[in-house]
């Protein structure tokens, strides 16, 4: 799991769920680790609204008020985009893992566990929608390889505010991989002909001097 950089403003809303006895004690231990998952895809035997062949999780919930869903009541959501949910049904023991969309009704049973559940999860390469949701942006940013790099770039520059911009260049720096790629270089050098001005100071001087 992987936490949220210390120099980047948070989502404002993100997921929360109650400590349930019901709810396995390793989904709470996960949790602490870091909210944002590096496996994130669960291939699945029919389209849903995130891919052709699979559904996307981005933030798993952490311990706090139960997300506001109109699901039965023995669904307990413990990640949300938009209408899209993912739940433990509490109706079973142990507890399945269930994905509803209930913008299109489509109710799926994805793993009898959590256990299996997580083993099922994988990491690809994330693609970016036109207007992301600041839960789904900063996801794939934190994931992001050198593919998917550029248009999350792109998107920081034209879209968030300088200094968070700023503060997703400062992680990027800091994975090995991507701190050498050429579109972050790129995206380095423009930062500073063109908008070294509005960085403040710890973010100046976090970033590599070349």
């Amino acid at each position: 799991m992987l936490k949220w950089p210390a120099l980047v403003t948070p989502p404002a809303t993100l997921p929360t769920i109650p400590q349930l006895a019901a709810i396995p004690a390793d989904y709470y231990a996960l949790v602490a680790t870091g909210q944002w998952p590096r496996r994130y895809f669960f291939p699945t035997p029919e389209p849903t609204s995130d891919a052709i062949d699979g559904a996307v999780i981005h933030a798993f919930a952490t311990i706090g008020p139960r997300l506001e869903a109109p699901l039965p009541a023995n669904l307990v959501p413990f990640a949300k985009t938009d209408a899209r949910y993912f739940c433990f049904d509490l109706a079973q023991n142990p507890p399945s893992i269930r994905y509803i969309d209930t913008e299109v009704d489509q109710w799926l049973t994805l793993a009898p566990d959590w256990a299996n559940f997580w083993r099922q999860l994988i990491w690809r390469s994330p693609e970016l929608d036109e207007a992301p949701s600041p839960q789904a942006f900063g996801h794939a940013a934190l994931v992001a390889d050198e593919a998917a790099l550029p248009a999350v770039l792109s998107y920081a520059r034209m879209n968030l505010p300088a200094d968070d911009y700023g503060g997703w260049l400062v992680y990027f720096s800091r994975q090995a991989e991507l701190a050498c790629s050429a579109p972050f270089k790129e995206e380095l050098q423009f930062a500073r002909d063109y908008r070294w001005r509005q960085f403040d100071a710890e973010i100046r001087s976090a970033l590599p001097s070349s």
